[in-house]
């Protein structure tokens, strides 16, 4: 469940006007190792981004309403980032409903929003939180239920990007928690060799939440054993049997 209000605003871009979400919190019911919150019904970050229906400018409530976007931005954005802009899975989805098509689903907006990042000049980090977003939103209804060989490909394409643009802000950054994240991300996406490398990193440190350091040396084994499977916290943790199975999950040669 998610709290949020309404505001009226203008897009940036062409003016357009439009509704957003300005989203005051949600109640969880667990978490990923990849830091997805868990929640029943209607997702956080499926409520708090929005799309333009006539440019397509995608983004969060204040993107559209405190962001300070100049004519350069706009230029920038109409040049470079508009053709773009194609929604081509909404149709495959099996939720799809044609009375509402003129919405995207949440993972292609915050695509969307990762591209218009660019544009707007902001951070490497902030650009990557919003490929992780897009990432995680493969994981909800309705974007979940793709076939799964988009699904697969959508997951490496979103991975990648939120790794190369994490790894580039965490050199000007010393958010911690950004280290363990791209060490995971990189986990599931396969990258063994970086993903120790940054688990080491986080752990040597001894700066970072208590339970990231004990996800993170339970993690450091299922790199060891070529596991990449996506994961909950709760199994990592508490899960008596989570590191017989991940031996048991080791490549025989």
């Amino acid at each position: 469940m998610v709290v949020w209000s309404t505001v009226e605003t203008s897009c940036p871009i062409c003016r357009h006007r439009l509704r957003v979400r300005e989203v005051g919190g949600g109640f969880a019911t667990g978490q990923d190792t990849d830091l997805l919150i868990r929640m029943d019904g209607k997702h956080v970050i499926q409520a708090e981004i929005h799309s333009c229906q006539n440019c397509k400018f995608s983004g969060l409530a204040e993107d559209f309403t405190s962001r300070t976007v100049t004519k350069t931005m706009v230029d920038r954005f109409v040049r470079e980032v508009v053709d773009r802009l194609v929604d081509d899975s909404a149709q495959h989805a099996r939720n799809w409903n044609p009375a509402v098509s003129r919405t995207p689903l949440p993972h292609v907006q915050h695509f969307w929003s990762a591209l218009a990042g660019d544009a707007l000049g902001l951070s490497a980090g902030e650009i990557g939180q919003r490929y992780l977003r897009a990432y995680w939103s493969l994981r909800l209804s309705p974007s979940r239920d793709l076939p799964e060989a988009e699904l697969k490909v959508l997951r490496k394409r979103f991975l990648q990007e939120a790794i190369a643009h994490f790894r580039h802000g965490v050199r000007r950054e010393a958010n911690r928690v950004v280290v363990y994240l791209i060490g995971e991300l990189c986990r599931r996406n396969g990258n063994f060799g970086l993903a120790e490398q940054y688990f080491d990193r986080f752990l040597y440190r001894e700066e970072g939440p208590s339970y990231l350091k004990q996800a993170a040396r339970k993690l450091q084994k299922a790199v060891r054993d070529g596991d990449a499977s996506e994961r909950t916290m709760e199994e990592v943790l508490y899960d008596a049997n989570y590191d017989r199975r991940t031996r048991d999950r080791r490549p025989r040669e």
